[in-house]
């Protein structure tokens, strides 16, 4: 947002540091995990080692935090447990959890090590609220580094990482943070594929997973991100044709999935996207010929797209074909 306000080590939010659950230990645990077998699969969740199941245990073991069955947004806070232990936190650069849940020096110690702050430009200027907390500290989540939180109602608005040693995979749990409008994890080591799930973020507007290892295809799903307006995926090792269903992103300003392994053509349904302003496709095996819809998008035709850049000089391999010269720019060097 514009005017961020930062959630400082000790602040008090909406859900206390500590809850009387009114309920037996074992009740609280049979509860919680009834919640959470609705998140996750049983199969991952009660599974020990996975990152699941590593999640449920710091809840309902480890977190000083004393989540309830009965908070609001104790599924929330579980999410984050397993984006971070799916991620791999423990080799984060930054707002690693601290080595001991009850120590407050070694909690000290985790919350001045993380400086990452989630204060990305944000179109809409929504009221958020900052952490600078280690991450799985006994704050609430909403002070985690690289976290904004909706300043009313304590949802998560944005994840915001980028050259933090992320690694492992993208859990497919983020589909519960609905009100989820930026998710940025880039320059990392993550794997895996893009967990179709994602689909279901309705709110998301950026998207912004560059210069990782991911592998598989684009899911279908993934277009029905109706307010999707950064679509940025460069740098992976993503395969398969992109779908022409691409032309649902009406709201699409920015779409970056150069130097991975596409093939097929390119959809012509990409010139219906009026807001577009950045294409970029290089470095892809993509074959065929440029669709005049795109061409007739471009800036110098009076449309949107003011950068395209495409393998359609002589040098490159596969090569896309340009029927009008101007439209394509000559295959970037990479």
């Amino acid at each position: 947002s514009e005017n961020p306000s930062v959630l400082p080590s000790g602040t008090p939010s909406a859900i206390p540091t500590y809850a009387d659950c009114g309920m037996s230990v074992e009740d609280r645990r049979n509860r919680m995990t009834d919640t959470l077998l609705t998140v996750s699969d049983p199969s991952v969740l009660l599974t020990p080692g996975t990152p699941q199941f590593n999640a449920r245990n710091w809840l309902l073991e480890l977190d000083t935090f004393k989540s309830c069955p009965q908070d609001t947004l104790f599924v929330q806070r579980y999410v984050l447990a397993v984006f971070y232990f799916s991620t791999r936190g423990d080799s984060w650069r930054q707002c690693n959890a601290p080595s001991d849940f009850s120590d407050t020096i070694e909690i000290e110690q985790a919350n001045s090590d993380c400086t990452i702050m989630s204060n990305g430009y944000d179109p809409h200027r929504v009221s958020t609220i900052q952490g600078l907390d280690a991450w799985l500290s006994s704050s609430h989540e909403c002070s985690w580094g690289g976290l904004a939180c909706d300043s009313t109602t304590s949802r998560v608005d944005r994840i915001e990482f980028e050259n933090n040693g992320l690694a492992g995979t993208l859990p497919f749990e983020l589909q519960e943070l609905t009100d989820l409008r930026f998710l940025i994890a880039e320059e990392g080591r993550t794997t895996g594929s893009i967990p179709s799930e994602y689909g279901t973020l309705s709110n998301l507007i950026v998207m912004d997973l560059n210069y990782n290892h991911l592998t598989g295809v684009l899911p279908e799903e993934i277009y029905r991100m109706s307010n999707l307006a950064q679509l940025d995926l460069n740098d992976n090792f993503l395969s398969g044709t992109i779908s022409s269903s691409i032309g649902e992103f009406q709201d699409l300003r920015l779409l970056q999935i150069d130097k991975n392994l596409f093939s097929g053509t390119i959809p012509d349904t990409i010139g219906l996207l009026e807001k577009l302003e950045i294409l970029d496709m290089f470095g892809n095996l993509f074959e065929g010929a440029m669709p005049n819809s795109i061409c007739q998008n471009r800036d110098i035709q009076g449309g949107s797209i003011t950068d395209l850049t495409v393998n359609c000089d002589e040098f490159c391999f596969p090569k896309v074909e340009c029927t009008v010269p101007e439209c394509c720019t000559r295959c970037p060097f990479w």
